[in-house]
């Protein structure tokens, strides 16, 4: 099967625990850049979008050369629901890029490897997709707990605002970031890790 992947990625400006979480630096580049660039390295090739009402982050997207969607701004509350901003963007684009695969990555799990996204695509169409009725693919950490860093889906899923009631787990070793502590502790993590990269776009 011939995958289409549409990478869909939330990054909102607002953010009340952490100020500015999305666009905070992560090796010298916003936080949202340094994911969207790493989902970029996945193997499928993947058509990555990033979604935001914010003025700011969507010039961010144009400097670094990073395809952008503008959200309405009643998408862009505390109380909004990801799965809302993943279906207005889905909505919007695909009818021009017909994917077949959708991907919601968020920007907080700064720790995302693309290595564990093609995992986790290759885990989803090849024993998922053909067997389960209803198509999805979630990241679980280490506790057993759903981490959000991203969940894969059918285009029919996308638009079911509940999970699943079949769906498949990948566990991946993140951090979401909520707060300055855990922002600096996955930051120091990150950048010692990449001390002796370059990132230029």
């Amino acid at each position: 099967m011939n995958e289409k992947v549409l990478i869909i990625i939330p990054a909102r400006l607002g953010s009340k625990r952490l100020k500015n979480k999305n666009i905070l630096p992560i090796c010298n580049i916003p936080m949202f850049v340094f994911v969207s660039k790493e989902a970029s390295k996945s193997k499928y090739s993947p058509i990555v979008f990033v979604s935001s009402e914010s003025k700011k982050i969507l010039d961010l997207c144009k400097k670094y050369k990073i395809n952008c969607i503008k959200r309405p701004s009643y998408l862009a509350g505390d109380n909004i629901e990801k799965q809302d901003v993943i279906i207005h963007a889905y909505k919007k684009l695909k009818a021009k890029y017909k994917p077949t695969i959708v991907v919601s990555l968020q920007v907080n799990t700064p720790q995302f490897n693309y290595k564990d996204l093609d995992k986790g695509i290759y885990f989803f169409k090849n024993k998922l997709y053909p067997k389960s009725p209803f198509k999805e693919l979630i990241s679980v950490g280490n506790d057993m707990i759903q981490n959000g860093a991203f969940r894969i889906m059918t285009p029919d899923t996308v638009c079911k605002k509940t999970l699943s009631t079949k769906i498949g787990i990948i566990f991946t070793n993140y951090i979401d970031i909520h707060n300055a502590k855990e922002y600096k502790k996955v930051k120091f993590v990150i950048e010692k890790k990449n001390k002796n990269r370059n990132f230029h776009f």
